[in-house]
């Protein structure tokens, strides 16, 4: 792991960029984010009908479980100040869950909440699978809150290579919380986030615009 701290380190050339994957972008826009490590991989495809609103595909798979929803983002609140920004986000859908060859319904809930500068950037959000049939002893629902701090080593413009350290804090269900440190590089409309998990693991993100 100390070898690719050091990597991650050397990356560091870049400046600042917008330091978070908003579920709603701006009007017109097409996103596509993905999140993964190991046993664990995200795909999110938006539209942004206005500044407010986005509609989307989502696709979850962990282990032996896979997700499919169709969602509503909405931007409930923002706030602009004179060098920083405040969201709050409410994300919903209706899907499928496939598991051991089996097809069920399920309620996608989210709430998500975030603070940035030019320099530092905080957010938290929660996810919720209502699973069908989730009283069953093997049907828990799926709960996932994710955390993260993050600071620009230093500042750029928007069209030269930015550059964020990432510390994010994972809590699924009644499992512990996960830490893990990531180095994020933003270019225009494009990101990329290379992690690795203090208890072991990788983590790979990326984010475009078009």
């Amino acid at each position: 792991m100390n070898k690719l701290i050091l990597g991650f380190l050397l990356l560091t050339l870049g400046g600042v960029g917008t330091a978070n994957a908003h579920p709603v972008s701006f009007q017109g826009a097409t996103s596509l984010m993905s999140y993964n490590k190991e046993k664990e991989n995200e795909l999110l495809l938006t539209y942004s009908f206005d500044r407010s609103w986005a509609a989307g595909l989502s696709y979850f798979k962990m282990e032996d479980i896979e997700y499919t929803i169709p969602r509503i983002n909405f931007l409930a609140k923002r706030w602009n100040n004179d060098d920083s920004q405040g969201n709050i986000y409410l994300s919903a859908g209706y899907g499928t869950e496939r598991s051991f060859d089996e097809n069920k319904g399920v309620t996608f809930g989210s709430v998500e909440a975030d603070w940035e500068s030019r320099k530092y950037y905080t957010s938290i959000q929660y996810n919720k699978f209502f699973r069908q049939d989730s009283d069953a002893v093997d049907r828990t629902d799926y709960e996932h809150t994710k955390g993260r701090l993050g600071v620009a080593p230093y500042l750029a413009e928007f069209n030269e290579l930015n550059t964020w350290l990432i510390v994010q804090f994972d809590k699924v269900n009644d499992k512990p919380i996960e830490t893990t440190q990531f180095i994020r590089l933003f270019y225009k409309n494009a990101m990329i986030e290379l992690g690795a998990a203090f208890g072991g693991g990788w983590a790979f993100n990326y984010m475009v615009h078009f």
